[in-house]
């Protein structure tokens, strides 16, 4: 891949603005572009979003957008801006697929949690009592890590220790603490859950995830590369492609980062949660209880969620970061509103608080969060 920059002149800047504003015009007038509004909300969520998105993207350089909300746990507004490829123009439209990148945790958190709930597993046993895991040396620590330190991202692992698409990088995965001291984000502790929950359960995460959410996600892949749907192209800061890639599938289902879906999918699933995902009540509380503290005394982390516990409300959260595709989710459970939306550019995350603010409320605390110590 190439690491030559491009300069953007004033001119192309335009340029690159108008068709963000064509693309979206004529988006929004797509027949079933936009879903019917709930009847519950006082306010149509159509409203809700800011009426100037094709400015905000292209103030931020990000070609593409792609975001839906969910009003009284339904999915109320899904829009679609700009191109999946500045080169090829087409629209951003609901068959765009983006990488979720971290969003795949979620996914992933919730069939743990349902497996836990059916004694399948036990969330406080350490998993070294039935796995043994090869990448871990250290046997002693490994001996007191839990399903529920990693789900709290307190497994003492680092957040990557080689890059999860190639195997042939992997090697020993070193602890940076003991288990259950401090919180530490950590992909490496997701895989090596996966691992533990497709030897227990003897089904690959591909086979839970088909049982148990494709139903009504029927347009998410964890592995391999769906065919029907439009790939996204991520651009790098500039909104270019000299620094960007295609959508890149995994060959293999990543519990920490695989997942490739669309906006109306993933807030199919956010609604799942609003609603109480297929959880006992006390579950479901249990699931979303924080459980530790980071360095923001105002984000915690419950079983597989941030939560910005502020001002007397709850929101959970979760962001998502493969390079040049970026996502991100907030969920208010006591308002019952939500919102995901992904972006196909590396300044992606730079529209979180115009995008999902006015649909959550303030999240200066998260977005804090991710500009000064997220893995910490």
């Amino acid at each position: 891949m190439s690491s030559h920059r491009e300069t953007v002149r004033p001119d192309q800047l335009f340029v690159y603005a108008l068709v963000l504003l064509v693309a979206a015009c004529t988006n929004e007038q797509e027949p079933g572009a936009t879903a019917t509004p709930s009847a519950a909300s006082e306010t149509p969520p159509a409203t809700i979003l800011p009426a100037d998105i094709p400015a905000l993207m292209a103030a931020a350089k990000v070609p593409g957008l792609a975001i839906a909300t969910i009003d009284s746990c339904e999915v109320s507004d899904t829009r679609y801006f700009g191109v999946t490829d500045v080169d090829s123009g087409v629209a951003v439209g609901p068959r765009t697929q983006f990488e979720a990148a971290s969003l795949t945790k979620t996914l992933f958190a919730l069939i743990v949690w349902q497996l836990a709930e059916e004694d399948v597993i036990d969330l406080d046993q350490p998993l070294a009592a039935t796995f043994d895991y090869p990448r871990i040396a250290d046997k002693a620590r490994y001996a007191t890590l839990t399903p529920r330190m990693i789900l709290m991202h307190m497994s003492g692992l680092p957040n990557w220790a080689a890059d999860p698409g190639r195997p042939e990088t992997w090697g020993d995965i070193p602890f940076k603490n003991a288990p259950g001291e401090l919180f530490g984000y950590s992909g490496e502790g997701f895989q090596l859950l996966q691992a533990f929950i497709e030897k227990t359960t003897g089904q690959s995460f591909d086979e839970l995830f088909a049982d148990r959410l494709a139903t009504f996600m029927p347009d998410t892949a964890l592995s391999a590369q769906s065919t029907s749907l439009d790939a996204a192209f991520g651009h790098d800061e500039i909104g270019g492609k000299a620094d960007g890639r295609p959508l890149q599938a995994s060959d293999a289902a990543g519990a920490a980062f695989s997942a490739t879906t669309t906006a109306s999918d993933y807030a199919a699933f956010l609604g799942y949660i609003c609603k109480g995902a297929g959880l006992a009540n006390e579950n479901f509380e249990k699931m979303l209880e924080p459980q530790s503290a980071t360095r923001l005394d105002a984000v915690l982390w419950a079983l597989g969620w941030g939560v910005q516990d502020a001002d007397g409300r709850r929101v959970y959260f979760h962001w998502g970061d493969n390079g040049p595709f970026k996502a991100f989710t907030a969920v208010d459970l006591q308002n019952k509103t939500g919102v995901v939306f992904f972006a196909n550019a590396m300044n992606g995350l730079k529209l979180i608080e115009p995008l999902a603010e006015p649909v959550v409320g303030d999240l200066d605390p998260v977005i804090e969060w991710l500009e000064y110590g997220r893995i910490k």
